[in-house]
């Protein structure tokens, strides 16, 4: 299909009408529920061999907007993320007009720079004042960098010799915490039966003792503790561990402590509400998805690390001269301290979004947040 003005134009009138009729609708229509066996008569689902004419492809694009969940309606309640957002919505829409990828500034001459940024203000607030940081495709990968870059730091030789020979690895997370946590165990080739589950209170905070008690309980099986994990804002009950607590074990048995901030991490804006990360900035990493609270559209989520090169020394040394040249751009090529190549530009929606509300729109976002949180408990 040949690329017409004309036919962007009908598209997006296709958006305007979404985005009109979303403007209109009472606050119980979040979904038009269909089963999958009637939506599959409902829209044609195969892909034939004849292409389809421009106005078979508007009305397929329209039945995908009916039929949808409507996340931006006010009473979606789902998975912990929702709203529109205008400016981010923009982004969006530049970042797949422009269709560039991340690991080169010769590529993304200002993404990189956007990218860049973002993450030194996002490690500037989280207190880590002389970190790093990269975007990545979700929180779950976020937890795995984390993962990734303890184990690499606690065996560097690990890169080129793999993890034969090394003693038994094991790793403590809440029993709260998120799952990806025993996903990224068996990625990452340690096992889930060495995630050690720290029990939690009433509220949902890890127990600091019985932590403890668990590193001790490794120390004598042989084992080599190499990664600790605390949570600000977990999936049930939104609690923020004892992170201060956390850090002090942590520095006591040398072992990696990272904050997976995932849910929460974005109250961190909050003036009022920021001592709930007391101790952040003694953690080794922090995840952070902006597409949570600071309702950014999916995916935009970055992993921060407090030790400035350590993304870098995660990885093999890279000397693909295809690909990344000894040039003045070619210090700032993102692609060097992600486990992704083709890396989609995820920062412009966030940098779009965070310009136009500013720090003080997103912390008055985040007091109100609470503020609802907080009579919801009420009734």
């Amino acid at each position: 299909m040949k690329t017409s003005a004309s036919k962007i134009s009908s598209f997006f009138q296709l958006v305007a009408n979404y985005v009109e009729e979303k403007d209109r609708l009472t606050p119980t229509l979040t979904v038009n529920y269909k089963s999958p066996s009637e939506l599959k008569k409902l829209i044609q689902l195969e892909v034939q061999e004849a292409g389809i004419s421009e106005s078979e492809l508007n009305k397929l694009i329209r039945d995908y907007l009916k039929y949808s969940v409507k996340t931006e309606n006010p009473q979606f309640f789902n998975q912990l993320y929702g709203g529109f957002n205008l400016p981010a919505f923009m982004g969006e829409v530049i970042t797949a007009l422009s269709n560039t990828s991340m690991y080169t500034y010769e590529v993304a001459p200002v993404a990189t720079l956007i990218e860049e940024e973002l993450i030194q203000k996002m490690c500037t607030i989280t207190g880590f004042s002389n970190g790093n940081g990269v975007f990545v495709t979700g929180g779950s990968n976020a937890n795995l960098v984390a993962m990734f870059s303890a184990r690499n730091k606690a065996f560097p030789k690990l890169k080129s010799e793999g993890i034969y020979g090394l003693p038994v690895l094991s790793m403590f997370v809440s029993e709260e915490a998120h799952y990806s946590f025993v996903n990224n165990a068996n990625i990452l080739g340690l096992g889930s039966n060495n995630v050690y589950k720290i029990k939690s209170d009433a509220q949902g905070k890890v127990l600091v003792s019985d932590l403890e008690k668990k590193i001790q309980l490794s120390l004598d099986k042989k084992e080599h503790p190499f990664f600790i994990a605390g949570t600000a804002g977990t999936t049930m009950l939104g609690a923020f561990d004892p992170f201060l607590e956390m850090a002090e074990i942590a520095k006591k048995y040398k072992i990696w402590f990272h904050i997976d901030g995932s849910f929460g991490g974005s109250l961190i804006l909050s003036k009022k509400n920021k001592a709930l990360f007391k101790g952040l900035e003694k953690a080794d990493s922090f995840a952070w998805n902006p597409h949570k609270l600071m309702n950014i559209p999916l995916v935009c989520s970055a992993i921060l690390v407090k030790e400035k090169n350590r993304l870098y020394h995660n990885l093999t040394d890279l000397h693909d001269d295809y690909i990344f040249h000894d040039t003045e751009s070619g210090s700032c090529d993102l692609g060097k301290k992600s486990i992704q190549c083709g890396r989609r530009v995820d920062a412009l929606k966030l940098w779009l979004a965070w310009k136009f509300y500013g720090n003080k729109g997103y912390a008055q976002r985040m007091d109100r947040l609470i503020e609802m949180a907080s009579y919801f408990e009420q009734l």
